[in-house]
């Protein structure tokens, strides 16, 4: 699996720190903007593969979305209900040119499309890096458990 890189917007910059440490993983680049617009400032660095947009009233409404060029709009779209937007229609977001809206309720419903979308044979195997130090035998047996 090749690197991947998600975009997660939200006005609320706790939350979305929050969501950027559960969605982390090692062959995915999350980056966080305060507006849908902020993405797509400077295309020509870095591309996205997903995006999560977390609407809020005054601040990230669902109307921001069809302010972007319609090329960006085939990119897959998450979108995470809260107390502002308990429900939106995916079938406005798809007339108008979206071509994969998905809604998600939690976080952990974020992160199960997130993964059915970008690894769905699964993630690969964490590598394992070596202590910069190489452990003494001695001190590797007084580490070890000790039989009772």
């Amino acid at each position: 699996m090749s690197y991947k890189t998600i975009f997660i917007v939200d006005p609320v910059r706790g939350e979305r720190i929050q969501l950027a440490k559960f969605l982390s993983e090692e062959v995915i680049t999350v980056m966080t903007f305060v507006s849908i617009n902020d993405c797509f400032k400077r295309p020509d660095l870095i591309r996205s593969n997903l995006i999560v947009f977390v609407p809020r009233k005054e601040k990230n409404e669902i109307k921001h979305l069809f302010n972007i060029k319609k090329k960006y709009r085939q990119i897959p779209i998450i979108l995470l209900l809260n107390n502002d937007y308990p429900d939106i229609n995916l079938t406005e977001l798809t007339e108008n040119g979206f071509a994969s809206p998905y809604k998600a309720i939690n976080n952990e419903k974020v992160r199960e499309i997130m993964l059915g979308l970008l690894a769905p044979e699964g993630l690969p195997a964490r590598t394992e890096v070596p202590h910069p130090v190489p452990i003494a035998d001695e001190v590797q047996a007084a580490l070890s458990p000790r039989p009772e």
